[in-house]
């Protein structure tokens, strides 16, 4: 029985020696991209649908990581800080949300629903991340835009858009909300050059 206790005692410590060498969690924040506030449109919904399809992105941006180029070519993320969602998906929410506040098409999904419509809304995410040029910080957002015929799959109308948020102050919280202004600023860019293509391309 001493024996046996002996054995019990020194796989205790054994094991409290273990943990106390492991690494230790890195606390993490987790944010959400300001939603979009969008009046509804003026104008009269176009009798279209919409589907707006998650972005493509390099494998940097295809993480929750909220992302940072502080010089030249490199890319880094703040420590311990995350978005609710993978850079792409996190847009295409707020994309879809701010369509939806807007009401400009019939009807606004994305392809997880994957409902018949009318028009596709593709795009290359180049840059989501805040990007520090001469000393000054900006929340930059860069995305290459193609509307898609999805019957013909013809590219009805494409487009470059990049949006450039000025930084004061960049601290995360900062930054998640100067990531969010250029987000409605880019939403409102796409919306307005989305109506006017699908509009023309029905008058062809």
């Amino acid at each position: 029985m001493t024996r046996i206790r002996l054995l019990s005692v020194l796989t205790a410590l054994s094991l409290l020696g273990a943990c106390s060498v492991l690494p230790k969690t890195e606390p993490v924040t987790t944010y959400q991209l300001p939603a979009p506030h969008f009046s509804a449109s003026q104008q009269a919904a176009l009798p279209l649908s919409l589907r707006i399809v998650t972005p493509a992105a390099s494998y940097a941006l295809q993480t929750p990581r909220i992302m940072v180029t502080p010089e030249g070519n490199t890319i880094n993320s703040y420590q311990g800080a995350r978005w609710t969602d993978p850079n792409p998906i996190l847009l295409r929410e707020h994309l879809v949300q701010a369509f939806q506040q807007d009401g400009s098409f019939a009807s606004v999904s994305t392809e997880v629903h994957a409902l018949q419509t009318d028009a596709h809304l593709f795009s290359d995410l180049r840059q989501f991340q805040t990007l520090y040029q001469g000393g000054n910080a900006s929340a930059v957002i860069e995305l290459d835009a193609k509307l898609v015929d999805p019957g013909s799959r013809q590219v009805l109308a494409s487009r470059h858009f990049r949006v450039s948020q000025p930084l004061t102050d960049t601290a995360v919280p900062a930054v998640v909300s100067g990531l969010g202004a250029a987000a409605d600023t880019l939403a409102r860019q796409l919306l307005d050059w989305s109506r006017t293509a699908l509009q023309q391309s029905q008058q062809q």
